[in-house]
């Protein structure tokens, strides 16, 4: 079966809305995902016709996630045995290729998705260092859609870790399509594959 890196891409959609800071242990679970989705809201496509204010707020949001995300642990987790084969050099590359894809399609896609749609936060569990944050979100052309946000506490603060739509992983599901690709057309294929998309948006 060919696997087609829109369709990876499509995944990180979800998956890039990872982290989010909070100003201490005692900052609720469901206040870090609720303060994550609306900078994600915010974000426009990046274009030449971008006001100052917008721009702003763009970078905003990437800092909002970008801070707090371990990027370059999930670019070792997708990756997996491969990461320790490529290099230093290259784990470094791969991880900026990565931010990139996040920066001008992910960002833009996570927030076309959300728009102004209902989003009910209808439970939170936390067991110690763990934490899960159950959303509805009422979307026209797919009906209720189940998001969880599983956190875990990473240094005195809230960090997201997974996103489960519907159920299911979506840094798993990630996982499993890159590796699909490198097993069809290598790591450079998927390297090259990550570089064109880059290119096209």
């Amino acid at each position: 079966m060919k696997v087609k890196f829109s369709v990876v891409c499509g995944t990180l959609t979800v998956v890039a809305v990872l982290a989010v800071p909070q100003p201490g242990r005692a900052g609720a679970p469901t206040e870090t995902v609720k303060k994550l989705v609306e900078s994600v809201r915010s974000y426009k496509k990046d274009s030449p016709t971008l006001s100052a204010q917008e721009r702003a707020a763009n970078a905003q949001a990437q800092k909002v996630a970008e801070e707090t995300l371990a990027i370059q642990d999930l670019a070792k987790n997708v990756l997996g045995a491969q990461w320790e084969k490529i290099g230093a050099t290259e784990q470094k590359n791969f991880t900026q290729l990565l931010m990139s894809l996040f920066q001008k399609i992910a960002y833009p896609k996570s927030a076309e998705f959300f728009g102004d749609l209902r989003i009910d936060y209808t439970n939170e569990r936390v067991n110690g260092n763990d934490a899960t944050v159950e959303t509805t979100v009422s979307h026209p052309k797919e009906g209720q859609v189940a998001i969880d946000y599983q956190l875990r506490d990473g240094q005195g603060k809230w960090i997201i870790y997974d996103v489960l739509l519907d159920g299911v992983s979506m840094a798993t599901n990630v996982r499993t399509q890159i590796q699909q690709v490198m097993a069809k057309e290598s790591y450079q294929g998927l390297v090259k594959r990550m570089r064109d998309k880059l290119a096209e948006s």
